[in-house]
């Protein structure tokens, strides 16, 4: 990811290049451009509605280097760019049928992530909990686990297992530590200052 501070603004951007590979399966056709430029547009307008403005920044420094960050309280934006090359991540769109069982995940080891064309459609767990399947996803771009129970496929048993409303479970609610991998990382590179993060 690309990580921006704008002090003029009081705003963090965070940006990540996206390659895809279109993908289709029979019967159906390939993309067109016009279903691929849709996707990917529809895909963006969810993560800036379910994750842009919703953290707050706060920057402390008791160095005169970076004063004008002292005590900044800061938004924070996300956002997902299409590009052809020099991507962060390689996304492989699988165009499928509707209430086709497809495994989604992300891979960060190859910085892969593999989505089905329906991931952005709204879906329900447990007769309860509405998640959007693509939302989750990019969630674990950020180093977040699964939170989910055996239950739900999860081998490994989360401290958060009964936080069902939670987007690394099987809701689509944020919490403060989907962001620690961001907070760790504009600790790491402004050593004179130090950002905490907090959920509106």
């Amino acid at each position: 990811m690309d990580i921006y501070i704008e002090p003029a603004r009081k705003a963090i951007v965070i940006r990540q290049r996206w390659k895809y590979n279109w993908l289709s399966e029979p019967p159906l056709d390939f993309w067109t451009y016009e279903e691929r430029r849709k996707w990917h547009h529809k895909a963006d307008d969810i993560i800036w509605s379910n994750w842009s403005n919703k953290f707050s920044v706060y920057s402390f420094t008791h160095s005169g280097k970076f004063k004008e960050l002292d005590g900044v309280t800061f938004k924070v934006e996300f956002d997902i760019e299409w590009v052809l090359d020099n991507p962060h991540w390689t996304v492989n769109v699988h165009k499928t049928l509707p209430f086709r069982n497809f495994n989604s995940n992300v891979n960060w080891s190859n910085q892969n992530i593999n989505l089905s064309s329906i991931d952005l459609d709204d879906v329900v767990r447990d007769n309860v909990y509405s998640q959007i399947t693509f939302n989750h996803e990019f969630g674990h771009t950020f180093l977040n686990d699964e939170e989910y129970g055996p239950e739900w496929g999860n081998p490994k048993i989360s401290p958060y297992r009964d936080d069902k409303r939670a987007l690394m479970n099987i809701g689509n609610e944020l919490r403060d530590r989907y962001f620690i991998l961001i907070e760790e990382q504009l600790n790491k590179w402004f050593k004179e200052v130090e950002f905490l993060i907090e959920l509106k």
